[in-house]
């Protein structure tokens, strides 16, 4: 209940009963919950008579309690404010990534703007400590009704854990049986959801069709036919939270960037672009390596994450591209550092590189987004050409900081996203206002793109489909046929591909994307809360990673809302249908055999 107050946009469009369905089918998977993290308090009911009716025990018992139950709320109270960023329940990758070492950088802060979780929290543990009073522990004397309890205990217990008596375990997937995509994570709860992710390194061995197909509607092995490589620089800017809802120039003029809505006029736009993912460290592997997110971890904390990847960096740097990553956050954040490496990145510049005033960090994730773009353009300036460089922005994140001599700059709005929004697009303006200054300003493509989207704030962003749609512009100053507006189809993962075929690049390479310059059969593939999203010019389509089996698909353009399920497929929902399990086969298998080479 908790969780739907603080995310009522998952209860829009939704009757009180379903919501009630949703709450009470919740259940079967908190039984799960409760009984896995009170396993040792469970068995500690096991102890003889004596041991167990003495009050030292008793004080032992209460204290383990306490100590397995209440980071498991604090766990669920953390997501409910933390799903509307992620769109999901916090997974096991949780404490693989660096993304937990990167809280305390930030804990301070995020006490202070969330405290009322904490009386929530205190709430809890007044109500746990009034009904433990209640609770008289008295252990029988009697061995046969001891033994009989035992048996009855560890019975029942297995059945919650199983969650009944079916044939196979329920899953995050079996939440789909009981209520619509957006409302999973309601009837989930985020113990379930880390317990049953915590061990899912592997990729399933699933084959959808053969493998010769696969190829044909999802080719991973590609070329493209070009005589010899034009050696244009490539700046890769990628804005942190920056949903398509946000951007004036692809919402009807309503939005908080007018500089980006400004280069808009001057690039190539694609209009119907979608983030492969919703967090930062699954989409930068995206954008850079054409690595979508299609698992339960992301790529970076994966067991995969020393597998050959065909990114910008390494497929350009035979032709003695000098290759930089510019992240002013905390040096290891998210683990991108090392992943620049593993991406061909030559030099990662993060917050310990920076040269400027101690003034100029933020006090939470690192270097206000500026000042660390106008020292990628000092480096940039002294870099031999050609190069390829990412720079991924942070000013636009909660805790929404931005430098004190501009907060009376940019309109605060109902969100305090909006306010960052703003500074980061005055960030970005500022960086291109220097950098045409500079000799390579000139022979330089760029590239501008966001790394998912930030809280949903209109009815359509808060939909499966919404919660992916992203800007994306291709902007050469020196190319004035580089230029209007594309309505198909675009996914991060088509960032490398078509930057390779921008610059006439010739060799054989392994992607999962598709050049955004071939517009045949253009479609994205999104993955959230263990379902399998495919989309097309007019369909939204849902389905399970196990089977293959279409799970709800949706005409877009009809119901912008995707309210109304369609009953059978066409040939065209077919198609993108084949077209999404191919894809997912295709990185399932290249990934296990590590042969992206």
């Amino acid at each position: 209940m908790i969780f739907l107050l603080f995310n009522p946009s998952l209860a829009e469009n939704h009757s009180f009963v379903e919501l009630v369905i949703v709450m009470f089918s919740g259940l079967r998977f908190d039984v799960f919950s409760v009984i896995i993290i009170n396993t040792l308090i469970i068995f500690m009911h096991f102890m003889s008579a004596s041991i167990f009716n003495s009050n030292t025990y008793q004080r032992a018992l209460k204290t383990v309690f306490y100590l397995c139950n209440i980071p498991a709320i604090l766990f669920n109270l953390i997501d409910c404010i933390y799903f509307s960023y992620t769109r999901k329940r916090t997974t096991g990758d949780f404490f693989t990534s660096e993304m937990a070492t990167d809280l305390r950088f930030n804990i301070v802060s995020y006490i202070a703007d969330f405290w009322y979780m904490l009386i929530i929290l205190a709430v809890f543990i007044v109500i746990i400590e009034i009904l433990y009073r209640k609770v008289k522990a008295i252990k029988p004397e009697k061995w046969y009704i001891y033994f009989t309890g035992v048996l009855l205990t560890l019975f029942l217990s297995v059945i919650g854990i199983r969650g009944g008596l079916q044939f196979k375990p329920i899953s995050m997937q079996t939440a789909a049986r009981y209520a619509s995509q957006e409302l999973i994570p309601a009837v989930l709860n985020t113990p379930f959801s880390i317990i049953k992710t915590r061990d899912q390194e592997k990729l399933p061995e699933t084959i959808f069709m053969e493998q010769k197909k696969a190829d044909q509607l999802f080719p991973v092995s590609q070329k493209f036919q070009h005589d010899s490589l034009r050696k244009m620089n490539v700046v890769i800017l990628i804005m942190e939270s920056f949903s398509k809802e946000y951007c004036g120039f692809l919402n009807k003029g309503n939005g908080y960037t007018p500089f980006l809505d400004s280069l808009s006029k001057s690039g190539l736009v694609f209009i119907n672009t979608y983030a492969n993912s919703k967090r930062s460290i699954e989409g930068i592997p995206a954008i850079v390596a054409s690595m979508p997110h299609l698992m339960d971890e992301s790529f970076i904390s994966s067991a995969y994450n020393t597998n050959y990847i065909s990114a910008i960096a390494h497929l350009l740097k035979p032709y003695n591209y000098t290759s930089y990553f510019f992240h002013g956050g905390h040096n290891g954040t998210m683990g991108f550092e090392n992943f620049s490496s593993l991406a061909g990145y030559q030099k990662y510049y993060g917050m310990n590189e920076y040269d400027g005033p101690k003034g100029d960090y933020d006090g939470n994730w690192g270097i206000y987004d500026e000042p660390f773009f106008k020292f990628m353009k000092r480096k940039l300036d002294t870099t031999k050409e050609p190069f390829t460089t990412a720079f991924f922005t942070l000013s636009s994140h909660h805790p929404y900081t931005i430098p004190d001599n501009l907060k009376k700059r940019f309109q605060k709005g109902r969100n305090p996203v909006y306010e960052s929004i703003e500074y980061a697009d005055y960030a970005l303006q500022q960086f291109f206002h220097e950098a045409q200054k500079s000799s390579w300003y000139k022979n330089s493509l760029f590239i501008i793109t966001a790394d998912h989207t930030g809280p949903a704030l209109t009815p359509e962003a808060t939909t499966s489909k919404g919660a992916f749609e992203i800007p994306l512009i291709f902007y050469a100053p020196s190319d004035t046929l580089l230029k209007g507006i594309r309505t198909d189809i675009a996914q991060h993962i088509d960032i490398v591909p078509s930057i390779l075929d921008y610059l006439h690049y010739n060799k054989s390479f392994s992607a999962f994307g598709h050049s955004l310059f071939d517009n045949n059969n253009r479609f994205a593939i999104n993955y959230i809360n263990n379902i399998y999203q495919g989309i097309d010019s007019n369909y939204v389509l849902l389905m399970d990673g196990e089977t293959g089996s279409n799970m709800g698909y949706y005409d877009y353009r009809k119901d912008p809302l995707l309210q109304h399920k369609m009953d059978t497929l066409n040939s065209s929902a077919f198609k993108l249908l084949e077209q999404t399990k191919a894809a997912l086969q295709q990185y399932r298998l290249h990934l296990k055999n590590n042969d992206l080479i």
